[in-house]
């Protein structure tokens, strides 16, 4: 299982099974691995997908570059121009195989993303919060509007700053808009409130918000491995993301 950015080995290994040029001994080792780890299984066909992206896409910029300069009718052109396409095509498959490898998400943020789903929300009609501001911008929220969910709800907390339905809810939406840093200590805050009925959620989800900033040290301390809810999906994400 991979961890952490892809190692050039393991890099060259894949590119090497999506272009055919692994010696057959290699190909059923790997194809071993793949049958074993399906994380392995989800990098190749990510890189499957960029690299072939990139490489047909070289090809069709070259293809008309070509056309436009020196005509598509000509024979002559296109055979002196034949060997030219092919160092085309496989820079164009090299650049996007490097690019692809450079900007692929991290081990926790491919984790997170397995893990993660957004709180539904509360059911509109029946909010434990009677206020229309509030269901308002509950609407918003089960619409995705996570920012506009945020920017109704938080004059709402500052007149009712403990309040723990607004703390939960503002933290899920800026979770859901990729803002954990943002997020964690709100949910920290619901999280510490024995009191609410948001806790246990507050705590998972300030777990996945650790994770997706890769705080490993934060996600030990909350110890939600034995938690009885959740703890078999954490140990899972221990058992995925060892940094």
């Amino acid at each position: 299982m991979s961890q952490g950015p892809l190692r050039q080995d393991a890099f060259e290994q894949l590119e090497a099974y999506v272009l055919g040029t692994m010696e057959a001994d290699q190909r059923r080792r790997f194809e071993q691995r793949l049958a074993e780890d399906a994380e392995l299984r989800n990098e190749l066909e990510l890189g499957r997908e960029n690299i072939r992206a990139v490489e047909m896409a070289g090809v069709e910029r070259t293809l008309k570059t070509l056309r436009a300069g020196h005509g598509a009718g000509s024979t002559e052109a296109g055979s002196r121009w034949a060997p030219l396409l092919k160092y085309a095509a496989m820079l164009a498959l090299l650049l996007g195989a490097g690019i692809w490898w450079a900007v692929r998400p991290s081990a926790h943020e491919r984790v997170f993303a397995q893990y993660y789903h957004p709180d539904p929300g509360l059911p509109v009609p029946m909010s434990v919060v009677k206020d229309p501001e509030f269901q308002d911008a509950m609407v918003a929220y089960k619409l995705e509007d996570y920012a506009e969910a945020v920017a109704k709800w938080e004059p709402l907390l500052q007149t009712d700053p403990d309040n723990d339905t607004l703390q939960f809810y503002i933290a899920s939406a800026l979770l859901a808009q990729g803002r954990a840093a943002d997020a964690a200590p709100r949910f920290d805050r619901v999280a510490s409130n024995t009191a609410s009925a948001f806790q246990a959620k507050a705590r998972w989800f300030l777990y996945l918000a650790y994770l997706r900033s890769g705080n490993r040290e934060a996600m030990r301390h909350l110890g939600m491995t034995d938690d009885p809810v959740y703890g078999e999906r954490a140990r899972e994400i221990e058992r995925q993301y060892n940094p």
